[in-house]
């Protein structure tokens, strides 16, 4: 990377740092989202920028989001999230948690290196369910549930095969 690019990203990702923390941590709509994880349960948010990685972690903790400048150190989930979709996500008026989870899914399914979200799984469906993290996708509610089927995913026993492709 040559001095000048080091430069922009380092101006850049701390910037992305602060909206992310914003989005997650002030955000009514993301907050409701969230609602269901359960404290403790972390997942690693990878900003990618310029081929550069920053590791955050989102996690729950007294019921509140939190969102770290650490790498997470067990995370359930990693999101690896291009700067592009994460400014994209981050500066976005939604009304709606299943607009939120609409643009997030549409990324993920990008064919577009520069706005593809990445996402990998760490642990099994039940620590899943347990965790909270399927609420997530409820909470979308039926925008989400909607897209979910148009994408062959209309019922449970199709979530979890995705996500037991979705793992390590």
């Amino acid at each position: 990377m040559n001095p000048s690019t080091e430069n922009l990203v380092r101006k850049t990702t701390p910037m992305m740092f602060v909206e992310m923390q914003r989005f997650f941590e002030t955000n009514d709509l993301a907050k409701k989202a969230a609602d269901s994880i359960k404290d403790g349960r972390e997942i690693a948010v990878i900003i990618t920028d310029t081929g550069t990685s920053f590791p955050y972690t989102f996690s729950k903790s007294g019921g509140q989001n939190v969102f770290k400048e650490t790498a997470a150190s067990r995370p359930d989930v990693t999101f690896t999230i291009p700067v592009a979709s994460g400014r994209e996500i981050t500066e976005t008026s939604f009304t709606s948690v299943g607009q939120v989870g609409l643009r997030i899914f549409e990324k993920i399914i990008s064919p577009d290196p520069a706005q593809k979200i990445h996402v990998k799984i760490h642990t099994g469906f039940l620590s899943l369910l347990t965790g909270g993290y399927l609420g997530v996708l409820t909470s979308g509610g039926s925008e989400v549930a909607k897209f979910l089927a148009s994408k062959g995913l209309g019922s449970m026993s199709k979530v979890k095969d995705t996500i037991s492709k979705m793992q390590k």
